[in-house]
């Protein structure tokens, strides 16, 4: 028979309110409630329950507790879904490899030539295991596809504040006026220096602007600068280079990680072959005026000669730290850097043949549970 909705909720006992799966509360409207039964409720699954309204029929189904052996064809089907949903690091996706902008060659001794490009930097394009982030790591650089060249940059890593704007975005924040809507990766190209030598690396120094050039990730970890980062534990600084790390020292002067301001001293002491392959003479004024290192140079001298001409230099062996930049594997220059430290009894070392620890990437977000 016919009810309104408020007597219909009457007519049932209080324990068989919660059977009714909907009603209309409009005492204008009337309802017509079927299919529903006084049977004990069932403890795993309900009936469905007709609701006629305004003339029109609605079938809801409730859902079932217990498992069903039917097997619905849905997304699970698919290979590897769980990654469609996993949150990934920014641009992990991007390729290793990128094109690279020829600027300037120029001739900076014999047999050595310092190239400079411009590369990206955005973090929303270039992920951070491929990034220049350390000094002492290695360019990687390709000519007109053929086989890369491993060199040295003389130019500093990247500083996060000249990336900030891809690294806000790759937050996906969003301003209070702010819309979510997809966005334009940020370009931030910056420029990179590197030495080379035309021996080692003849097609890339002889290259031209209308040579294809690509850059891949920088190789090796960098330079262990960890243990002397203290300034007021290692007011001195001391660093010895030839012209295998001379573009070495040149970008640590330049990142200011040392952060000469706030030592007592930092001293360069550089040798070369002869006057003619000393390479940046026209920067030492600039090492020194802006970023606070003194520059010794000597074309016959060695490290411990240097060192112990060096009258302006007052220190406590306890308190001064060594940076040896002779060059990515063991050789002579090394071997004499270390011998003038153990004269002035200098025992904390930073080489360059030794890397800082490696850095194990994550592919997602999801890898960081086993850690």
């Amino acid at each position: 028979s016919e009810c309104s909705a408020k007597s219909t909720l009457h007519s049932f006992p209080l324990p068989y309110y919660d059977r009714i799966v909907g009603f209309s509360m409009h005492t204008s409207q009337m309802t017509r409630v079927t299919n529903v039964s006084r049977a004990p409720v069932s403890a795993r699954k309900f009936r469905p329950l007709l609701i006629v309204v305004g003339g029109r029929v609605a079938r809801r189904r409730a859902v079932a507790a217990a498992a069903t052996d039917e097997v619905d064809e849905d997304l699970w089907q698919f290979k590897d879904r769980k990654g469609w949903y996993e949150a990934k690091f920014s641009a992990s996706d991007m390729p290793d490899w990128n094109p690279l902008t020829f600027l300037s060659s120029e001739e900076v001794g014999p047999g050595l030539r310092e190239l400079t490009f411009e590369y990206e930097t955005s973090r929303e394009l270039v992920p951070l295991r491929n990034a220049y982030k350390h000094v002492g790591q290695y360019a990687q650089i390709r000519v007109n596809g053929m086989e890369e060249v491993v060199v040295a940059p003389s130019s500093e890593p990247i500083n996060p504040k000249s990336i900030r704007a891809s690294l806000l975005r790759v937050r996906n924040d969003l301003a209070a006026d702010e819309k979510k809507v997809e966005r334009d990766p940020i370009s931030e190209p910056q420029r990179l220096t590197v030495l080379v030598q035309t021996e080692e690396a003849p097609d890339l120094s002889k290259g031209t602007i209308s040579d294809l050039y690509e850059i891949g990730p920088f190789s090796g970890s960098g330079m262990a600068f960890g243990s002397i980062q203290a300034v007021f534990r290692f007011p001195t600084i001391c660093i010895f280079a030839d012209n295998a790390g001379i573009a070495t020292a040149r970008a640590l002067i330049k990142s200011e990680m040392l952060q000469p301001s706030l030592r007592d001293a930092v001293h360069l002491y550089y040798k070369a072959p002869n006057k003619a392959s000393m390479m940046y003479q026209d920067e030492y004024d600039e090492f020194e005026g802006k970023y606070g290192v003194k520059v010794f140079t000597s074309t016959r001298d060695t490290f411990q000669e240097m060192f112990d001409e060096d009258y302006t230099l007052v220190y406590e062996p306890e308190a001064t730290a060594a940076v040896i930049l002779t060059g990515r594997e063991p050789n002579e220059a090394e071997e004499e850097a270390l011998e003038a430290c153990k004269a002035a009894e200098i025992v904390t070392l930073v080489r360059q043949t030794e890397e800082r620890p490696e850095t194990e990437w994550l592919s997602s977000v999801g890898d960081m549970s086993g850690l």
